[in-house]
């Protein structure tokens, strides 16, 4: 299969390395130094659990023609990038099938009114990691799969191939039938996580010994859950729902302290909130967005989307 992997950060080249060792024709869209990285170095990938480190060729690109033929492209880039990306990928008619693996909690009709719902496919990918000196450390999140579905809960086979081609390249996945609700409830997770870990001034062993900020950290995915349903959502996953929500407080609170004080909890969620600040900045500011059409009282969220703004602030301070 002819692959195209638009975008060349941790989890575009995680996937492309893995598409490309389980033998498929996988080209690679990257710009300025991390495009001359690939084109020096291939595409070098290490496992931060069993500390293999690999390397996959892969053909570079700079810029997707309105000719270029591909019988799928994943989009691995940020939400942010989107507004440039998409007229691009709409110029191309040559891509039956396009997957968007990244964050997106304020739905799909963006990209599917701009593709079509024939070709635009939501997912998110079950691998975290960070990129330094062109290496990619990355760690397969084992509690979330690599997840595809189709906008809308459409029920077609296309979820099931992709699934399949996933799973043959060695991601764990599944499919889910509301991708927007999905979405939606990783994005209430993913920040208020990440706020906390702020909050402990970047620092996972730290937080895992602050009950409190743990306590706030819980109460703001909660928070966020009730704006889910409040739009008409499913929580998903299912056992994340559980853990967030129906285990008495106590008991979250005492498996996340547990959980944080682990090395693969700073790998996982420390390294990358201190790396996607801005991108969680963003996201904050999407589900403040959602908050405030769901009604829902936030207090926890108000709190820690606070702490995002101001985490944030400060390292454009230290940046400059």
């Amino acid at each position: 299969m002819r692959i195209l992997v638009y975008g060349a950060g941790v989890v575009g080249t995680v996937f492309a390395a893995g598409l490309a060792r389980a033998g498929h024709d996988v080209t690679v869209l990257a710009r300025g130094a991390r495009l001359q990285e690939i084109q020096k170095h291939g595409l070098l990938v290490e496992d931060v659990v069993t500390n293999v480190r690999s390397t996959a060729p892969a053909r570079t690109i700079d810029r997707l023609g309105e000719e270029d033929a591909y019988d799928l492209a994943l989009i691995t880039v940020r939400n942010d990038q989107l507004p440039m990306v998409i007229p691009v990928l709409a110029a191309n008619t040559r891509i039956p099938t396009i997957l968007f693996m990244l964050n997106n909690p304020s739905g799909s009709a963006l990209w599917v009114d701009a593709l079509g719902s024939n070709r635009a496919l939501q997912g998110f990918p079950g691998v975290g990691g960070v990129l330094k000196d062109h290496v990619v450390r990355f760690i397969h999140i084992r509690q979330q799969p690599t997840t595809i579905g189709e906008p809308h809960g459409a029920h077609t086979a296309r979820p099931k191939v992709l699934a399949k081609l996933m799973r043959t390249a060695g991601f764990p996945s599944r499919i889910d039938r509301d991708m927007d609700g999905w979405l939606m409830s990783h994005a209430f997770f993913v920040t208020s996580v990440c706020a906390a870990i702020y909050l402990a001034e970047g620092d996972c062993q730290r937080l895992s010994r602050d009950r409190t900020t743990v306590e706030l950290m819980i109460d703001g995915v909660r928070e966020g859950f009730r704006t889910v349903r409040a739009l008409d959502h499913a929580v998903h996953p299912i056992p994340l729902r559980v853990l967030m929500t129906r285990l008495p407080r106590p008991a979250a609170v005492l498996y996340w302290r547990r959980f944080l004080s682990k090395k693969t909890a700073e790998f996982a969620f420390g390294q990358h909130a201190r790396h996607a600040v801005g991108e969680m900045r963003a996201l904050a500011g999407e589900c403040r967005a959602l908050v405030a059409k769901s009604g829902v009282d936030s207090p926890a969220l108000r709190e820690l989307y606070r702490a995002i703004d101001e985490y944030a602030a400060l390292s454009q301070t230290h940046q400059a």
